[in-house]
């Protein structure tokens, strides 16, 4: 049983880690803003040709989260054909 858990914890310590899905910024330099919308303030811009890390999209891709800076309209960005999570439903209003 030791060999085993052994194995186990030797593969385990091999496996990579997963990694944050990346995009290629595609146009001049991008806005960054504060929120997942033109209403929302610029709080950055990233150069054409940027690699980004995202963390997720929303639900219907048209803002994409990038890791440690903003939001960052889906379009212009390339290279990400695995989306990883939708943003959660917002339960407001009337009913919730």
């Amino acid at each position: 049983m030791r060999i085993v858990f052994s194995l186990a914890l030797v593969a385990l310590a091999f496996t990579p880690a997963l990694a944050a899905p990346t995009a290629r910024v595609s146009g001049g330099n991008v806005a960054v803003r504060s929120g997942p919308g033109m209403g929302y303030g610029i709080i950055g811009r990233i150069p054409n040709g940027t690699e980004v890390s995202l963390d997720y999209c929303t639900r219907n891709d048209r803002w994409c989260l990038v890791t440690d800076s903003g939001w960052v309209d889906a379009s212009w960005l390339v290279g990400w054909s695995a989306k990883i999570q939708a943003t959660p439903p917002d339960f407001m209003g009337p009913g919730w």
